[in-house]
């Protein structure tokens, strides 16, 4: 992969949205609209009190239920900025594989009817063009979301999940020819 020119110049903070309905049921969600689970929810409230202490001066959101729902729950407690919708930054489309045991598939592969990760992660990308320059900022999206950030600001692929509402600071290098770094907030 050819690295580009970085998307964001200065730290930022992601979370993912909490626990979904998909998630309890270890199912993939993809681009199924789901509510947050009981448990997600108290896990963006936990997510809010990790937060408490950074400046956040705009937060950008997926318009997908399950994290609109997180990312409010987040303002509400910090009394934030209003939630900005960034309709780009929704997940992956999984196509067939939507609402099947997340364990049976390769998310390296393209799904019939879904999109391939260089697709998605170009997607997501392009989406967040319009953020740059406005920090301090907190994006909450989905493991997708993170996975495309972290190839494009780290150069790592990997297939792996972020913890559901886990605050995550991603640094920017400290000087040329560094690279960004990423750490668990609180």
């Amino acid at each position: 992969m050819t690295k580009s020119v970085p998307l964001f110049s200065a730290r930022f903070l992601f979370v993912r949205h909490g626990e979904s309905e998909a998630n309890a049921e270890r199912v993939i969600g993809g681009s199924r609209d789901v509510a947050l689970t009981d448990e997600g929810r108290r896990e963006a409230a936990e997510a809010a009190a990790r937060l408490a202490g950074e400046e956040i001066g705009s937060v950008f959101a997926s318009p997908m239920l399950r994290t609109w729902e997180t990312a409010e729950i987040i303002t509400k407690s910090l009394n934030g900025p209003e939630v900005q919708a960034v309709e780009g930054i929704t997940e992956r489309r999984y196509g067939v594989w939507e609402g099947q045991p997340k364990d049976q598939f390769d998310r390296a592969q393209k799904p019939e009817g879904g999109e391939s990760p260089e697709e998605f992660n170009a997607r997501t990308i392009e989406a967040l063009q319009p953020v740059v320059g406005r920090p301090p900022i907190l994006i909450v999206a989905h493991s997708g979301t993170f996975r495309a950030l972290r190839v494009h600001l780290l150069g790592v692929v990997a297939y792996d999940s972020v913890p559901n509402a886990q605050p995550i600071e991603f640094l920017p290098p400290a000087s040329t020819g560094e690279s960004w770094t990423m750490q668990p907030v609180g």
